[in-house]
């Protein structure tokens, strides 16, 4: 890779940039998938002040901003310790959230991610990462890609999500 991707760790003093970020990447990528292209649903559930206070008070949970050259082009939500069929809690990783702004996608700026993640989750002892996705999303041939495998389907039940994306797969990658 031509150039230098630094993952910084969040503290509560990086809400403001977390809340501007999520608020260009997120309409970039999924402005499709509702109704009259209003992702205020899904950015007042998720992207707030508010949202991101409250996630901060989970020990649990962690964020990283993606960043190239002091430029923010993207965050990572990552729950340490989260539980999935088959897995104890501390066997397991969540990647909640990747999303990169839409000059970043392509670079290989995902790849490099998922690497930090993988990387990330050794270093705690995990026997799994898992995510979920829509089963819409390009992202699922990229995961796929890297070695992870659907082991489930479940539908979101959001207002104003048009019904074409409303199945989620559950992936999971064997560490």
């Amino acid at each position: 890779m031509a150039f230098e991707i630094e993952f910084q760790r969040c503290t509560k003093d990086d809400i403001e940039a977390l809340v501007k970020i999520s608020k260009q990447f997120y309409p970039e990528h999924y402005s499709h998938i509702w109704e009259n292209e209003d992702t205020s649903f899904y950015v007042d559930l998720s992207f707030t002040t508010a949202a991101f206070k409250k996630d901060f008070e989970t020990e649990n949970i962690i964020y990283f901003l993606v960043k190239r050259s002091e430029k923010i082009l993207g965050m990572l939500k990552l729950r340490k310790h989260q539980e999935l069929v088959g897995f104890k809690p501390t066997e397991a990783l969540q990647l909640e959230k990747i999303y990169l702004l839409a000059e970043a996608t392509g670079l290989g700026i995902g790849t490099h991610a998922m690497n930090f993640t993988k990387n990330f989750a050794k270093k705690l002892n995990k026997k799994v990462i898992w995510l979920d996705v829509m089963t819409t999303s390009p992202a699922i041939q990229f995961y796929k890609k890297l070695g992870f495998k659907t082991i489930s389907y479940y539908n979101l039940d959001y207002p104003r999500l048009k019904d074409g994306y409303r199945e989620m797969q559950r992936m999971t990658l064997p560490i």
